[in-house]
């Protein structure tokens, strides 16, 4: 068993946080006008949030590079890290500027043409 140090912990947690986020926001598209200032101002926060996070990846990973090979066996996988993040940042782009509008639902037709005049 793996045992990975406390920041590491909540780091990974942070990860998750953000695969959910992810998840959550691409679940739901709308149209622009539809996504009220609240959530935009919400939204705006996240990808703030990010960018943060990316400068202590940077972090992470410098520090990464420089230990000893022969004495770190496990590394944290910063690639993939970076790569969750620029998915929930387009994620997240897309929701608030899609690049189309989504299809509405058209009325249902009747169908039925004939009609009986009679004679």
């Amino acid at each position: 068993m793996m045992v990975l140090p406390q920041r590491s912990l909540s780091f990974c947690a942070t990860g998750v946080f953000c695969g959910l986020l992810m998840s959550a926001v691409m679940s739901a598209p709308a149209r622009a006008d539809d996504i009220d200032e609240i959530q935009r101002r919400d939204l705006a926060l996240i990808q703030t949030q990010i960018e943060q996070i990316k400068v202590v990846v940077d972090r992470i990973d410098a520090r990464q590079q420089k230990t000893n090979p022969e004495i770190t066996r496990i590394y944290f996988d910063t690639r993939m890290l970076r790569s969750d993040l620029t998915s929930i940042t387009s994620g997240i782009d897309a929701y608030l500027a899609p690049e189309r509008l989504l299809p509405r639902h058209p009325m249902p037709l009747d169908g039925d043409y004939l009609e009986d005049r009679g004679q």
